[in-house]
């Protein structure tokens, strides 16, 4: 019995590279404190502090659904740029993407 050999046919290969949208990515948040004391100078440990006990769970969930949210609503969310062009791979007829639908 004769296993069944699939042809490989001439192709074109587009590589893409699909980003996020800049502004669909970063949200400025600000956080207002009461005043450090001045011995306390070391912003790095302030910063680290304010954001260990701001960004609780419930925080970053409510984050995670307003960039999905944000995501969802915008009709394309992505640059997509192309980045390398080639060709002649051991492909079948099945696998190649019709332009022409």
């Amino acid at each position: 019995m004769k296993k069944d050999c699939k042809k490989y046919v001439d192709n074109d290969v587009f590589k893409f590279v699909c980003a996020l949208k800049p502004h669909l990515i970063d949200d400025d948040i600000t956080v207002y404190t009461k005043p450090f004391p001045d011995d306390a100078n070391d912003i790095d440990n302030q910063a680290s502090l304010v954001t260990e006990k701001y960004f609780t769970k419930d925080r970053i969930d409510e984050l995670k659904q307003m960039f999905i949210q944000r995501i969802k609503e915008c009709e394309n969310p992505f640059d997509i740029e192309c980045v390398d062009l080639d060709g002649g791979y051991d492909v079948t007829e099945d696998m190649l993407f019709d332009v022409e639908k």
